[in-house]
């Protein structure tokens, strides 16, 4: 928008609140030949107004179905993945740039000290075969 259709914009807004503060106005010679020149100006910047507004709430609803998207997809994965390894613990990661899953074995009982302090197998994978 151009500073002039913002201008006339502002100059139908202003007729607009003195008519509601004084109502003779609208009885004066030439405000409403005024009023209706500047009406396609204040038509045109609210019709921008509400596209810019629309395209923002757009933008906010594609990233709200993204990441509900990224969810359903990690979530999916470590269904299957707890069908696979039921003994272990498995937690979806749908923040990781492909939403993937991680998969934590514990240490097996007849293992090392060392091997137990370090833990068991840990596997993070978007791809379970």
């Amino acid at each position: 928008m151009n500073a002039e259709t913002f201008f006339y914009y502002s100059c139908y807004e202003a007729g607009i609140w003195a008519a509601k503060r004084w109502p003779w106005l609208l009885f004066a010679p030439g405000y409403k030949n005024i009023m209706d020149t500047l009406r396609p100006f204040w038509e045109e910047w609210k019709v921008q107004y509400t596209i810019e507004e629309v395209d923002k709430q757009a933008v906010t609803l594609v990233e709200q179905w993204e990441n509900e998207e990224r969810e359903q997809r990690a979530n999916a994965l470590a269904e299957k993945a707890q069908e696979l390894f039921p003994e272990a613990t498995v937690t979806p990661l749908p923040d990781a740039i492909v939403p993937s899953v991680m998969i934590i074995h514990e240490a097996a009982e007849g293992s090392s000290d060392a091997v137990k302090a370090l833990g068991g197998e840990l596997r993070i994978t978007w791809r379970l075969e």
